[in-house]
């Protein structure tokens, strides 16, 4: 293979790697940081899990939970949990759950487990975003090599 050829398919491929594993890493930042809520003061509660709602998934069906609870501000509110969950992972009716919600939104409150799963999976993400992301470069980096090595000298 010509070293021009080769140039091309390092550059290529570091491109391939470097973009969507950058933007992958940055959606996951954006994952952790809505989900422990890093811009908001939050707060804790104890809520009470008091119906369930069925969400289809690909495969089969979850449930996600609806939890009552009190704010900081004496208001009851009642929500959904973004995360569906399935088999023995889903709160029973009637269940203690701990919340956390943001003070000025409280009706955005999750179960505590859910961002504790949110930050999980964004990390992961993380690591695979910046992993792919440092592939990238070092092919980019390869390619300004192979260039500097086939130039006469």
């Amino acid at each position: 293979m010509s070293s021009s050829k080769t140039r091309q398919l390092l550059g290529l491929l570091g491109w391939f790697l470097l973009l969507p594993s950058g933007l992958t890493a940055l959606a996951a930042l954006w994952l952790i940081g809505s989900s422990a809520d890093l811009w908001n003061d939050t707060r804790s509660a104890t809520g009470r899990v008091v119906g369930h709602e069925q969400v289809r998934l690909k495969v089969n069906v979850a449930q996600k939970s609806v939890v009552e609870f009190t704010a900081h501000d004496g208001r009851a509110l009642r929500f959904v949990d973004p995360l569906a969950r399935q088999q023995a992972a889903v709160h029973k009716v009637g269940e203690s759950v701990k919340v956390r919600y943001p003070v000025r939104q409280p009706e955005q409150a999750q179960i505590a487990e859910s961002v504790v799963v949110q930050v999980v999976i964004g990390s992961v993400l993380l690591l695979f975003g910046a992993l792919g992301a440092a592939a990238g470069a070092l092919l980019l980096r390869l390619r300004s090599r192979a260039a500097g090595a086939a130039a006469p000298a």
